[in-house]
């Protein structure tokens, strides 16, 4: 019978080269076994950090960590098989006996051995049958918060309520409020990035005063609409500096014919010229409008300048404005 090696009496010294020589996987699994073995994990793992994506499913939580190799470890902790922890990594479906770890404790563990300061994408598409809101506790930061249309409500605001203030971009494909006055104190929050698909907020009486009242820095809204004139009367507040100071970036729909002479009236809009429609697309100063059929430039009396451009996708003509450095 093979004598197990007592690593964990072994001078912290001597443990370096050890985890030095460990993968990614042994590292985690060490970490699984105790406080301690947790701890030396945490400190001793040689300093690279990984990727990592979060996905909230109905019965487990799954953890998507990018390999330095391009290749993908996936981590499945199943809350209503407290005793399983299922990994899935190339070539390799494996599972682990978990020592009563909780859901929380789980997540940070991961996010401690892979040094990730930030999640690259929190991705909320389930009802999930377990308690995960003492998950958003552990979590440091996130890049992109995915909030989908099979997300319940009281999930999608919870970690609204617990992540905004660290997150950097909201993707929305379901606005989770139940009234105006819930919505109208998310939307003054100080978000970054907001991108609402699926959803043209008519519920809540959308209309030119949000834009004004907000401190969004790029503002996605896939299927609001909104009126030539009252985008026009945006343009021309912030013309005046009397707009949202932080935006830009704004994406919206216009409502019926579209006519350029209404949307631009009174801005003093130059038409961009063939080189300058070249230059923008080439900056890729439009990532997410890289074909547009028309564009101006409009400067404000601080000379700072913006750019207004325009195209129609399926027979819908989208506006974007997009102040520039």
């Amino acid at each position: 019978m093979t004598t197990p090696f007592p690593l964990l009496r072994l001078p912290r010294l001597a443990l370096i080269p050890v985890f030095q020589c460990m993968e990614l996987i042994e590292v985690i699994l060490f970490s699984f076994l105790s406080k301690r073995t947790h701890n030396l994990s945490k400190y001793l793992r040689k300093n690279t950090s990984f990727r990592c994506i979060l996905e909230i499913e109905t019965d487990c939580v799954c953890m998507r960590i990018a390999l330095t190799d391009e290749s993908i470890l996936l981590l499945y902790f199943y809350t209503d098989d407290s005793t399983m922890i299922e990994v899935m990594f190339p070539y390799k479906n494996i599972q682990w006996k978990n020592i009563g770890l909780s859901t929380e404790q789980w997540v940070e563990r991961v996010l401690d051995v892979t040094k990730c300061q930030s999640l690259s994408k929190l991705k909320l598409e389930a009802v999930p049958k377990f308690d995960v809101f003492s998950v958003f506790d552990v979590i440091p930061k996130v890049t992109v918060l995915e909030i989908w249309s099979n997300c319940c409500n009281a999930l999608a605001k919870r970690a609204l309520q617990v992540l905004s203030p660290v997150t950097s971009s909201i993707n929305m494909h379901k606005v989770p409020f139940s009234n105006r006055e819930e919505f109208q104190t998310f939307w003054m929050g100080n978000v970054e990035c907001l991108s609402i698909d699926n959803d043209n907020l008519s519920r809540f009486q959308f209309n030119l005063s949000y834009l004004l009242i907000s401190n969004a820095v790029k503002l996605e809204l896939r299927e609001v609409v909104l009126s030539l004139r009252d985008l026009n009367r945006f343009f021309s507040y912030w013309l005046d500096k009397t707009s949202n100071h932080r935006l830009e970036h704004l994406s919206v729909k216009s409502l019926g014919h579209f006519d350029e002479n209404i949307l631009l009236s009174g801005l003093n809009a130059t038409r961009f010229s063939e080189n300058r429609t070249r230059e923008l697309i080439s900056a890729n100063t439009f990532n997410q409008l890289r074909y547009f059929t028309g564009g101006f430039d409009v400067r404000r009396k601080d000379g700072k300048l913006a750019a207004i451009t325009f195209a129609k996708t399926f027979g819908r003509t989208f506006i974007n404005f997009d102040v520039l450095p």
